[in-house]
């Protein structure tokens, strides 16, 4: 019932997040103004899914996949795909507006929208890849997913946008009423009129002669707020992190089970709670001790017999040892088995032998005790179970069997992988951003922004789900759960997401920062001309994210709930903040050394092409 109610909860943030295609859709339309270019979009999309199906089936079918990996990568699937082909569709149509024929303006579309889709489809690739460091196989199946999904979409991208676009020219290349007329349909197969308002040495839009900026909100917010007041702008912004830093994330708790992985208010979890609430957790999922002796300890009866009463005498010292600090009371009676029955030693107790390993080779110890094992205090009490076990191996080697000591254990290792992850992102991240734009002062600054962004995303994250900031709204989806701790699973899955995402709008703006310093312009009117190029492409791209995340907040599955909230903030802080705040007064302040040591090419203005 539990398996088919989690995988009922999916197939229906799986229908959700279809659902917000058509207004993804629009958006890009808007963007692009020209609605044919969407059926380029949709083909990109169906390709990606399709590919990303093909190729993670035989994984599936070869290991363990965890349930939530469809949702994830149909959500990924759609975020890219009309990403992507946001920042390649509105370039082409750009240089078309401008008078260049399709083949040259899917030239141009290629040298500059398609190496940012590359690097940044890489780098979101080997971040999801990263995810593979963590020792838990079912996040490691998501990021095994989510990396495929993204390969698709780059691929796609790459080569079956100027293929369709290059096969029928002039139908895509109309935009007469946004592409509404029936302007190039009869000729759409014909070979594109080439119409160039430069030689074939001329650059592409950006910084040609005739073309100028037009004087845009961004614009003018970039010149007099971003640029006027770049160092008190960036010094509020280190003082607004520090107390996420430092007063909620050193408080993150995590918690396990399957109450997370549930639908919230199903009948299926409504039942597992009352059982829980009748006859306690810990009866649902019991926790016990298996006991192996030592070679040659139980071979006789006699020499059985010792062993019995050694281990019954050592249950009781670990009972005093553990019940010092639990509440409720934690005595030798909550041990049963074959040397102990309601703490009295017995030698013909309550419990069976195994013969795996030869006669008598092992047992099991049965306890009974009250506690959640999921719990932070459940957790604590294994642990000192654990170290109280851990003085008697003498007699024999001990362990803590059961879901919640292994949870535990898989979240305890993960949790602690996680900065490990964390760090290899971003050694990922200074690499490629590195060598994409050969400067090192780039990938600094971009690595600082993403921990800047973490800090704040993930600061938030603790305050709604376990200090209960927005509980007065009465959500389901952000309320605080399990005595106010996020699933363990929520932050390792959310942070490769978060980084990559955050890295394309982020290589969206400063490749056209860039582009414009080589056209022959300083850094800071660059700084500006990229803002007022690229800030509505870059928050029409954070909408679509959003709606293609926002089934997953919407969706019953706390877990996917909590990984779509701080993946949601993420692009919101990404989109609003860093791109249109952060990056355009840094570049402002750095100026000349922004991209050091890399020397640009500044001839534009000299050769008359620039005005």
């Amino acid at each position: 019932m539990m398996v088919t109610s989690i995988k009922g909860a999916i197939d229906a943030t799986m229908r959700m997040s279809t659902m917000t295609m058509p207004l993804a859709l629009i958006i890009l339309a808007c963007m692009v103004r020209n609605v044919r270019l969407v059926i380029v979009t949709l083909v990109n999309l169906l390709a990606s899914i399709a590919t990303a199906i093909f190729i993670m089936h035989p994984v599936a079918q070869a290991t363990a996949v965890g349930s939530e990996a469809p949702a994830l990568m149909v959500a990924v699937a759609l975020e890219t795909s009309i990403d992507y082909s946001l920042f390649m569709l509105s370039r082409f149509q750009t240089e078309v507006d401008n008078g260049r024929g399709a083949k040259e303006a899917v030239a141009c579309m290629l040298a500059t929208s398609g190496k940012i889709v590359l690097v940044s489809g890489i780098t979101l690739l080997v971040c999801f890849t990263c995810m593979l460091s963590l020792p838990c196989q079912f996040i490691a199946s998501l990021g095994i997913g989510a990396a495929v999904t993204v390969f698709a979409a780059v691929a796609a991208a790459l080569t079956m946008t100027p293929a369709m676009l290059l096969t029928f020219p002039n139908f895509f290349g109309s935009s007469r009423r946004w592409g509404c007329s029936i302007q190039g349909c009869s000729t759409c197969c014909r070979r594109a009129r080439e119409v160039s308002a430069c030689d074939g040495t001329a650059m592409c839009a950006a910084g040609q002669e005739g073309e100028t900026t037009p004087r845009s909100l961004w614009k003018s917010f970039g010149e007099r707020v971003v640029q006027r007041f770049a160092i008190p702008v960036l010094l509020v912004l280190v003082l607004v992190v520090a107390p996420f830093a430092a007063l909620s994330l050193p408080r993150f708790s995590q918690t396990a089970g399957l109450t997370p992985l549930l639908p919230s208010g199903s009948d299926t979890t409504q039942t597992l709670l009352d059982f829980q609430a009748a006859f306690g957790v810990g009866a649902l999922f019991p926790t016990s001790l298996l006991l192996v002796p030592q070679e040659g300890a139980t071979a006789t009866e006699e020499s059985r017999n010792t062993w019995l009463q050694q281990s019954c005498e050592a249950l009781q010292v670990v009972a005093a040892d553990v019940g010092q600090e639990s509440t409720p009371v934690f005595t030798a009676s909550a041990f049963t088995g074959v040397m102990i029955v309601n703490g009295v030693c017995t030698t013909t107790g309550l419990g069976k032998w195994s013969d795996v390993g030869g006669p008598f080779s092992a047992t099991e110890v049965q306890i009974s005790y009250p506690i959640d094992p999921y719990s932070s205090e459940g957790q604590a009490w294994m642990t000192r179970m654990r170290e109280a076990i851990g003085k008697h191996t003498e007699l024999s080697e001990w362990h803590l069997v059961g879901d919640g000591a292994v949870q535990m254990d898989a979240a305890g290792l993960t949790i602690a992988a996680f900065p490990r992850m964390i760090l290899l992102m971003m050694l990922a991240v200074f690499v490629l951003i590195g060598t994409s734009f050969g400067s090192v002062l780039a990938p600094i600054r971009a690595v600082l922004c993403l921990l800047w962004m973490l800090a704040m995303t993930f600061g938030l994250a603790v305050f709604v789900f376990q200090d209960g900031w927005l509980d007065f709204l009465h959500l389901p989806q952000l309320e605080g759960r399990a005595g106010g701790a996020m699933s363990w699973v929520s932050p390792c899955v959310a942070c490769s997401v978060v980084v990559g995402l955050g890295l394309d709008y982020d290589i969206f703006y400063t490749e056209r920062v860039l582009e414009e310093c080589e056209h022959g312009y300083s850094e800071k009117e660059a700084a500006v001309r990229a803002l007022s190029a690229t800030a509505n492409t870059i928050s029409a791209a954070g909408v679509i994210m959003i709606l293609a995340f926002g089934s997953l907040l919407l969706g019953t599955s706390p877990v996917l709930n909590e990984i779509a909230f701080i993946l949601i903030i993420g692009v919101l802080i990404d989109c609003l903040i860093t791109t249109k705040v952060i990056i355009p007064a840094v570049i402002s302040l750095l100026g000349e050394v922004n991209f050091w040591p890399r020397q640009l090419r500044k001839d534009a203005l000299s050769t008359g092409l620039v005005s």
